[in-house]
């Protein structure tokens, strides 16, 4: 059965009126930068042909190499429910599987991998951080009905440039090559996201988590330039009513959709973040929001689970069990049964199979003032960035652990 944006008696989303004024008078939809078929087959050979070769480099043995990267085909399957990538998000000439691996090929996809395989048969001294989250303010214009830093928002900015320069070298150096600059609203601070973005190389992915309202044309081209390599925007309704409510400010709608195709037109990769909560899970909402995802061409649709934090805390929000049963029927129709569509990526099903990634085992959040903490989510400093070890940090956030899940044992390499 057709989901129910493909049915004729869909009502459709726009219509020219609709579209965004500053995206002019062509609502035409963009084409989803997915790949399917032999082509995606060519490309899963090639990055597990350089899986391969990173085995052979660091274990120098067929044996041991054949045996990592066994156990790693054991963990991707574990990571995944046992299925199979069916396409992969293509921009310019690297692919992506996951909002939280580096594109391949680059040189922080190779760090990505010699991690991979330290992870499943070590040979590294210590287990190296993947992903970084760094909050470079607390300024934000919006008044989001889940923000995580209500308690600190607007509250003026604590770290400089160098000290933000300072902090992005030591999770470098701690093996991340992948960091995610967010906020508050990241872009009030384009100076300082371009800053980061020069300084981190090639061996680094940089994303930028944004709401979209400051995202311009002129934006987008500078974010290329510094070498970003893509943009999560913050779109948690398909009704531009809606989700101008649930950020508190209207014309936020038109702004984030806009701000996608401005991305994408300066050769970003970009990802549409959706707060999941329990007024929009629906099998109607996610087959529109779906719909609009496909409109816009984005490459990715994270489905974030709420979280009772920040302007939530105390409150509760949690999904129910048939309401997360229709977000993972979501995740495996537009993964596994849809080619045209998004890749969707979506943590909290992957955190139930695994273990939680976060609490400095695969990821930490360093929040604006260089407090370090187990996720966005999961609050209560353990120590300052700038002040302490990197290593003694996510030591004390491993031995105390996360939310609701264990720590991960595996992660799904594609």
């Amino acid at each position: 059965m057709k989901d129910a944006a493909d049915r004729n008696d869909a009502p459709p989303l726009f219509d020219s009126a609709d579209w965004p004024p500053e995206m002019g008078d062509s609502g035409a939809a963009r084409p989803v930068p997915v790949v399917t078929g032999a082509r995606k087959s060519l490309i899963r050979l090639g990055i597990w042909r350089s899986l391969a070769l990173h085995a052979w480099a660091v274990y120098r043995s067929p044996r041991h190499a054949v045996s990592a990267l066994r156990m790693l085909v054991r963990a991707r399957d574990s990571a995944a429910g046992g299925l199979k990538p069916r396409k992969y998000v293509l921009v310019g000439r690297r692919a992506f599987f996951s909002l939280r691996a580096p594109g391949w090929p680059s040189p922080a996809f190779d760090r990505y991998a010699t991690l991979e395989l330290d992870r499943v048969k070590p040979f590294l001294p210590d287990r190296g951080l993947q992903t970084a989250i760094l909050a470079i303010t607390n300024r934000c214009g919006l008044g989001c009905a889940h923000c995580s830093e209500w308690n600190t928002l607007r509250q003026p900015d604590a770290l400089s440039v160098s000290d933000l320069l300072e902090i992005v070298g030591r999770l470098q150096a701690a093996g991340a090559p992948q960091i995610q600059i967010s906020g508050g609203e990241p872009l009030l601070r384009l100076d300082a996201v371009e800053a980061i973005c020069r300084s981190a190389g090639d061996a680094c992915d940089l994303w930028v988590l944004t709401s979209g309202a400051p995202l311009t044309a002129e934006v987008a081209r500078r974010l290329r330039a510094a070498g970003a390599t893509g943009v999560t925007v913050s779109l948690d309704h398909w009704d531009r009513a809606e989700h101008d409510a649930f950020r508190g400010i209207a014309g936020t709608f038109d702004r984030a959709v806009a701000g996608t195709q401005h991305a994408a037109r300066a050769g970003l990769v970009v990802a549409l973040s959706l707060t999941a909560t329990r007024n929009f899970v629906s099998a109607d909402n996610l087959a529109r929001y779906a719909a609009l995802a496909k409109r816009l061409g984005v490459g990715f649709i994270q489905v974030l689970e709420p979280r009772a934090v920040g302007r939530w805390a105390g409150a509760d929000v949690a999904l129910s069990d048939g309401q997360l049963a229709l977000l993972e029927g979501f995740d495996h129709s537009m993964n596994q049964e849809r080619p045209e569509m998004p890749l969707v990526d979506y943590p909290g099903l992957g955190q139930r199979r695994d273990g939680c990634r976060g609490a400095g085992d695969r990821y930490l959040f360093v929040d604006a003032d260089g407090g370090v903490h187990a996720c966005p989510f999961c609050r209560g400093s353990i120590g300052n960035s700038l002040a302490d070890s990197l290593g003694t940090l996510r030591g004390r956030l491993r031995a105390r652990g996360c939310h609701a899940y264990d720590s991960a044992t595996s992660d799904a390499v594609s």
